[in-house]
């Protein structure tokens, strides 16, 4: 009642005054149009009613632009307009800024103004951004952000205001341009900027003026859909249906009048269907929360109303006839494919040339083209596919943009169908160069993971249409730009600092010295990391490149050309390098790069698919089995399939001499020497890197069985840049000191490695005196110098001065994932994990020593936990970071047969000092009879080596050798 009579004597005050205002043109009258004016906003300021406000904005503009305190009035009217927490999605926005352009004319503006300019400055960025308005740069807006966050200085609600801005416009620019590390950051920050902001608003029974900060909401929505599309870029379905559910019960709680909720539950009527399209469970079904997901011609009307809504702009409709194409697409009818292209080309009549998702809907509307044209071969409909996808590609402009390949491979495939093969190829491998810019750009291992998945597979597809064309040269640059990308971002981004100062980019240098200064753990902003790699790979920040499109001016987006590779051969002794190329309904492939001559190319007709799916999960059941009793794996299942392992084995290096190895050591036209053992070194592709082709075998005329190995020596290698940045780098001398670890106590988390504490004493005493020895002695005591914790390995690897050669004797763990987290590690005291993605951590910022040697006796340590063609295993991170030779294994092997395949190997490095390939090789031979035993021998290894185990293909076959 109180408040009752407070509305109703103000509304005769207001009354009274209006009587005072008089008609327009009295000038007696404007002091009290100005009055009446400050009394509605008085009003708005208590009751919060909108129409208070229009009713003092509308006697605000009857004031004559010269009155007195007219600028001031502005201020005050902004400032509450600013304060009732709606302003940015409503279009009274345009009216505050009016305000704020008069208010800026003041000469002595009151003490909080510039703080609301800011802030309503802020806010109209953040609706151009939501509004794709004509002209809008969203890094030009966030230059802007910066200065209005100075003007805010901290103090809320301004402050908060412009920092919501800033994190919409990045929002913007992380879809635009999607960058997993750049999405995970902006998803913590508007977490962060949620949880500074307090409690979120009332439920919807509640006062929506009370009780919390109205920013909230909006934040917490920022967040919630920034989160699902995080999830989208990780392919990470079940997460987006969680983030869309979270944003479904978000909704619930706001009142029902809220213009928040209705543009939330039109967000969600949208995205329901796609998540059922995925096959995920769908968060509830129209405001009752519950319901089935919906059948393809439900989820089809809900995108057909989405898009006929009325009241549209251009821009959202043309978006959602996208959306509804893309649902029509996904049925796959004749009928739903033409539908399909008629509603993009109305989007892209409607869609404005500034509009940053013009150049996404060029690439479907081409890309449905393109699938009409392989459904019924219409010449016409190329000709549009191709016009379509060379207009997405010059719109990209370089390999900066984040669509770069996935325009380029539809516009390959276009050309293939004309012809134009040529243009095919070299459209195709340009294409390819785009993976490596947005791996590049990522801070983790697993956020370049999510970057790199699609890679191998369209590396290994230009490959294929380089071998069609009989393009050897051109195949092997495909598969090796699809290969090991995490490691290549990893050895590009060491020493950056001094690769920016040599190429005359010194103040960038020095910025990014500053940024590491000030957080030597942390990341470096997407931004800065942006400007250092198109500083280095001749593409400007803003995404132009230097050369023509797509060209670039430096090596640092290609793998090596083929002469490098050939240069990189020669230095390290090797004849050929060789890609082992699996097909799938077709033929595989060898694509061969000799050391001195052309490369060429071997069809492989028994290395395809339907052999390629069994051998894998052979390998997986040898990987859980050996033949051994005792196996350096923490489960003691493994020991298990002891019986039925070693007969699958056999198999598979039989099938990988008849597959492979045979022919492409009978094969003449190879260039490989017939004089002696060929050196190769081997790049197996995607599942066949599991294969031991080192291993494979045949019957001789004599009936017994003869190895790989006793007619080549292998060497294996993640990709052809590691190679040649290994041969680049040059030797290191052996030392007798360097670091021993010796079967850790693991507290429980695996069994104990009684011959692998054998083997660490015996090969510290005889080949490396001075070495540190850490873990556990023979009689299970500890070691001299350590317990073989992480921090000890790690710090050894960070030490210039620890020595030349590691030999870790331990548990070796791989969990394949695409997940965050250790996907290789080591299993070390305590049962700590020493994973890869530390390792390597430590090396590329570490100090830049030099290692000459680092031997893994550990189970699966070559074997990658992030997808075969990624190549990422404890054996390459040490390689990406410096070490010149890695021997590793590349499943669970047996611990007494490896203690003695270990004794033997650096017996031949340091005794005999052959090649660490060599040695390797000389030791696997012994283990298979070929070669005499050294004298030198502890006997209770030599014991061990006259067991019918040692010879056994499980006991001796898991190690390999990459590097020099």
């Amino acid at each position: 009642m109180g408040e009752m009579a407070g509305t109703d004597e103000s509304a005769m005050v207001v009354g009274r005054v209006t009587q005072l205002v008089g008609p327009p043109g009295r000038g007696e009258g404007v002091p009290w149009l100005f009055a009446r004016c400050l009394l509605h906003a008085g009003r708005y300021e208590t009751l919060g009613r909108d129409e208070d406000i229009d009713r003092a904005l509308s006697d605000f503009q009857a004031l004559p632009p010269d009155a007195p305190g007219r600028a001031k009035l502005a201020a005050i009217l902004a400032e509450l307009m600013l304060g009732s927490g709606t302003l940015f999605g409503s279009p009274r926005l345009s009216w505050a800024l009016a305000l704020a352009d008069a208010a800026d004319g003041d000469p002595d503006p009151m003490r909080h103004w510039p703080m609301t300019c800011a802030a309503l400055r802020a806010g109209d960025l953040m609706v151009a951004a939501r509004e794709s308005r004509p002209g809008f740069d969203a890094r030009a807006a966030l230059h802007a952000l910066d200065e209005y966050a100075a003007l805010a200085d901290g103090a809320p609600p301004y402050a908060d205001a412009v920092e919501s801005a800033r994190l919409a416009v990045r929002h913007l620019l992380v879809q635009e341009n999607p960058s997993v590390s750049e999405a995970r950051r902006v998803t913590d920050d508007m977490r962060r900027f949620a949880d500074r902001l307090g409690a979120p608003a009332p439920p919807s029974d509640g006062d929506p003026r009370e009780g919390g900060n109205p920013l909230r909401d909006r934040g917490e929505i920022m967040r919630l859909m920034q989160e699902t599309h995080t999830s989208a870029l990780r392919s990470d379905v079940p997460a987006m249906a969680r983030h869309a559910g979270q944003l479904h019960d978000f909704a619930l709680r706001l009142p029902p009048g809220d213009p928040l909720r209705g543009q939330l539950n039109q967000m969600l009527e949208t995205l329901r269907p796609l998540l059922a399209m995925l096959g995920a469970d769908v968060p509830g079904q129209g405001e009752s929360g519950g319901g089935t997901p919906p059948s393809e011609a439900d989820a089809l009307r809900v995108f057909q109303r989405a898009a006929a809504q009325p009241g549209l702009s251009d821009v959202d409709r043309a978006f959602q006839l996208v959306q509804l194409a893309l649902a029509e697409l996904n049925l796959d009818t004749a009928h739903s494919v033409d539908d399909a292209i008629g509603h993009l080309a109305k989007a892209l009549e409607l869609s404005p040339a500034h509009d940053p998702r013009r150049t996404y809907y060029l690439l479907v509307t081409g890309t449905a083209h393109l699938g009409r044209v392989e459904r019924s071969g219409d010449p016409r409909s190329l000709r549009t596919a191709t016009e379509l996808l060379e207009e997405a590609r010059d719109a990209a402009a370089s390999t900066a943009h984040a669509m770069w390949t996935t325009i380029s491979m539809p516009l390959a495939q276009a050309y293939r169908l004309a012809n134009r093969r040529d243009l095919s190829r070299s459209t195709a491998l340009r294409g390819l160069r785009g993976h490596a810019w947005g791996v590049l750009l990522e801070s983790t291992p697993d956020e370049m993971q999510a970057t790199a998945r699609h890679a191998a597979e369209d590396a290994l597809e230009t490959a294929r249409w380089c071998l069609s064309d009989d393009a050897a040269e051109d195949a092997a640059t495909a598969l090796d730009a699809g290969r090991g990308l995490i490691l290549y971002a990893a050895a590009e981004t060491r020493d950056l600092e001094a690769r920016l100062t040599a190429a005359g980019h010194a103040g960038l240098a020095g910025r990014w010295r500053t940024a590491r200064a000030a957080d030597p753990g942390g990341e470096v902003p997407v931004d800065l990391r942006r400007e250092m790699v198109a500083a280095l790979s001749g593409v400007r920040e803003d995404g132009t490149p230097v050369a023509g499109p797509g060209e670039g001016t430096s090596q640092l987006l290609d793998p090596p050309d083929t002469e490098e590779t050939r240069s990189a051969l020669r230095a390290l002794g090797a004849d050929a390098l060789v890609y082992l190329m699996p097909g799938d309904e077709r033929d595989g492939a060898a694509v061969v790069v000799p050391a001195r001559a052309p490369a060429t190319w071997l069809r492989l007709p028994q290395l395809n698919k339907s052999r390629a799916a069994a051998f894998d999960g052979f390998l997986t059941e040898a990987a859980r089995g050996m033949t051994a009793r005792d196996v350096r794996d923490r489960d003691s299942a493994v020991r298990d399939a002891r019986i039925r392992v070693p007969r699958v084995l056999d198999g598979i290096c039989e099938w990988a001499w008849d597959a492979a190895i045979g022919p492409l050591l009978a094969d003449g036209g190879l260039g490989l020497p017939q004089d002696r053992p060929a050196r190769l070194v081997l790049i197996p592709v995607r599942e066949s890197a599991r294969v031991p082709w080192h291993a494979a075998r045949t019957r001789g005329a004599d009936g017994t069985w003869r190895y790989a190995v006793e007619d080549a020596v292998f060497s294996y290698a993640p990709s052809a840049r590691l190679l040649c940045e290994a041969a680049r780098l040059g030797p290191v001398p052996l030392t007798d000191d360097g670091l021993i670890v010796a079967d850790p106590d693991t507290g429980g988390a695996a069994r104990e490695l009684s011959a692998a504490r054998l083997e660490a004493l015996a090969v510290r005493d005889c080949f490396y005196p001075r070495a540190r020895h850490v873990g556990r002695l023979p009689d299970g005591g500890p070691g001299p110098e350590g317990r073989g914790t992480g921090a000890e390995v790690l710090r050894w690897f960070a030490d210039p001065e620890g020595g030349t050669v590691a030999h870790l004797a331990c548990h070796g763990i791989v969990e394949e994932s695409t997940a965050p987290g250790d996907s290789s590690y080591l299993l070390l005291h305590g049962g700590e994990h020493l994973a890869a993605e530390r390792v390597l951590d430590v090396l590329v910022r570490g100090s830049g020593r030099d290692i000459a040697l680092a031997v893994l006796a550990a189970c699966s340590t070559g074997r990658s936990g992030r997808g075969h063609d990624e190549a990422f295993s404890l054996s390459t991170t040490l390689l990406a970071g410096r070490v010149r030779s890695v021997v590793s294994a590349t499943w669970s092997v047996p611990d007494a047969p490896t203690s003695v395949l270990m004794f033997l190997f650096h017996h031949f490095v340091k005794e005999r000092e052959m090649m660490p390939a060599d040695a390797l090789r000389e030791a696997q031979l012994c283990m298979i009879g070929r070669r005499a035993n050294p004298a030198a021998m502890p006997r209770r290894l030599r014991e061990q080596l006259r067991s019918p185990q040692a010879s056994d293909i499980a006991s001796w076959a898991g190690f390999v050798h990459i590097g020099r």
